[in-house]
């Protein structure tokens, strides 16, 4: 059973709370904790993504049973080493550990590339420019079964059951628009609302 943070916010209980009732997630966050011991010079492992989004979309919806994960992205800041071999070799360990994850492991030290970006100084200011704020969230456990979140643009978002892009993506609408229909989302969760920026 994990713990929330010290001081956690309501939504970082209910976070816990549904990760608690989930025995795959619960897998997946031991899994990444025997990574980040087994790998102690990379720093911290989180899991981000839609591993807690729809995780919460699922919850405020009242599915009876879990949105598939697609896949499970881990990520990590660690700047000394960012060739893509290391993101495979500890893919590859994930696998070993649990091989029916689709695990997708990356340094968000080299993401910046991919989108254009100048590089990033942290993990949370690579993940403050993903393209929506509620994707922008990630959980690790930390000590004593303690859960750590990572959110830069909090947790309201998500908690509004909000689709808001990111300010670097208020340039790029486009690209937020593709992933709204390409991944279906207001099929999957018609209470999500979408918030385009003010002209």
């Amino acid at each position: 059973m994990f713990i929330p943070p010290h001081q956690a916010s309501i939504i970082e209980c209910t976070l816990t709370d549904c990760i608690n009732q989930d025995p795959q997630k619960q897998a997946i966050l031991a899994a990444l904790k025997q990574l980040e011991i087994t790998q102690k010079g990379f720093g911290s492992f989180f899991i981000a993504a839609g591993f807690l989004r729809n995780m919460y979309w699922d919850y405020a919806h009242a599915f009876s049973s879990p949105t598939p994960l697609s896949d499970v992205d881990v990520v990590y800041f660690h700047p000394a080493a960012s060739e893509k071999t290391q993101d495979m070799i500890l893919e590859n360990e994930l696998v070993e550990l649990l091989p029916n994850i689709p695990w997708s492991v990356k340094n968000q030290a080299r993401m910046h590339v991919k989108s254009g970006h100048t590089p990033y100084t942290s993990l949370e200011d690579a993940l403050s420019n993903w393209v929506e704020t509620a994707t922008a969230i990630g959980v690790r456990v930390a000590s004593k079964q303690h859960l750590e979140f990572i959110a830069p643009w909090g947790f309201q978002d998500v908690e509004d059951l909000i689709l808001r892009p990111t300010p670097f993506f208020e340039q790029k609408l486009p690209v937020f628009q593709q992933r709204i229909e390409s991944k279906q989302w207001l099929e999957k969760w018609p209470k999500l609302r979408v918030v385009w920026p003010k002209d």
